[in-house]
């Protein structure tokens, strides 16, 4: 029996298993903006911490999007030299609403799942964010599916990190055997989740690392929707 789903955000609800390394890729590429592959990963590994100092509570998906796109490409103008068809502010912008507008198509995807079971099992965002993840599901639509929202720098504890499970379940009041964890993250939200005692379902898409053992993950997903046939599987068979 599933009483709780427990739900990353980045990677997994807002992109259906993209890593949004792999996402800001993607998109630059659509851009035409010829950014070499190590150029980028540097940009998107030294850009990250900053997040945490740039980002406000209030700030929504465009915002957060155009702030870490901004940090990549001013990280890449000023020590790798490239020069964009406009300021990084600029392109920035065009590559957020880019952003925006497939994760508007993957939540438009999401919610029929969410909908269905509303009511009949609890829901539990966990994600590792930059303190303003409630206001990115409130621009989204869909803060008030979710019994439960946890961003990591709210709660300063950070995926694999199993206490902000634990958090996650006690505010759920579910125990972990009836509870499914569902991520894009073998390390941060699989493995966790799995050590707790919590069913697991690994969304693996385009994930930023290839683990080798994978026998944590119960049930392995290359789409967001296959976690329905899950669901029912131990409710309704």
């Amino acid at each position: 029996m599933i009483e709780a789903v427990i739900f990353d955000f980045g990677g997994t609800l807002d992109t259906n298993g993209i890593h949004w390394s792999e996402k800001f890729r993607m998109t630059y590429d659509e851009a035409k903006l010829n950014i070499k592959p190590e150029d980028f990963n540097e940009a998107y590994v030294k850009a990250e911490p900053k997040m945490y100092e740039t980002v406000l509570e209030d700030d929504d998906l465009f915002i957060t999007l155009q702030k870490q796109s901004y940090l990549q490409l001013e990280y890449l103008v000023e020590n790798k030299g490239y020069k964009f068809y406009n300021s990084p502010g600029v392109v920035a912008t065009d590559i957020s609403m880019r952003c925006c507008n497939y994760v508007n198509k993957c939540i438009a995807e999401a919610i029929p799942l969410l909908e269905e079971f509303k009511g009949k099992i609890k829901y539990s965002i966990v994600s590792n964010f930059y303190g303003n993840i409630k206001s990115v599901l409130r621009s989204l639509e869909i803060d008030n599916y979710f019994d439960s929202i946890i961003d990591s720098t709210t709660v300063n504890i950070r995926k694999p990190d199993e206490r902000i499970f634990r958090l996650a379940l006690s505010e759920l009041k579910v125990e972990a055997e009836y509870t499914i964890a569902v991520g894009d993250s073998y390390d941060k939200d699989i493995l966790p989740a799995k050590k707790l005692g919590c069913k697991t379902a690994w969304l693996n898409v385009q994930s930023w690392t290839k683990p080798e053992d994978i026998s944590a993950a119960d049930f392995i997903m290359k789409d967001f929707k296959e976690l329905k046939n899950i669901i029912n599987k131990f409710n309704f068979d």
